[in-house]
């Protein structure tokens, strides 16, 4: 009865929007091994505001799943600064993976202006760099 009480009504156990897409991240939507970061570091796009760096590799592997990985200095300032940051870039990411271009493997790089913004300048932002570079698409 009580797991009933938590799934919604299509039985899932993650929230979704209204077209049915999971806004959950999951271990295979993060970027794990060094070779893929460096993938993405030979033969990424690179999209840089003075305040975040986005590294941009379309995957040629046919899925659709896109990946995110994060890079956060010390610069940037103490553990809780740099997870507030990442936390940040997480749920910028979670709540418009959906729309961005399908088998994307990203690397947010923060600078030290990061930490600064506020949530929805730095979503102003990011979603400007994914526009200019066509890989946006809220359709």
């Amino acid at each position: 009865m009580q797991t009933e009480n938590r799934k919604n009504l299509s039985g899932s156990l993650f929230p979704k929007n209204n077209t049915g897409k999971k806004f959950s991240f999951t271990y295979f939507e993060r970027l794990h091994i060094q070779k893929d970061f460096n993938k993405v570091f030979k033969n990424g796009l690179i999209l840089e505001n003075k305040n975040i760096k986005i590294l941009v590799y379309r995957r040629n592997d046919g899925q659709i799943i896109r990946r995110l990985g994060f890079i956060t200095t010390k610069r940037i300032g103490a553990s809780v600064i740099r997870n507030r940051t990442k936390r940040r870039l997480r749920e910028i990411f979670r709540t418009n993976k959906h729309f961005l271009e399908p088998g994307l493997d990203l690397i947010f790089i923060s600078k030290p202006g990061t930490a600064l913004l506020d949530y929805d300048s730095l979503k102003k932002i990011i979603l400007g760099l994914f526009k200019s570079a066509e890989l946006y698409n809220p359709e």
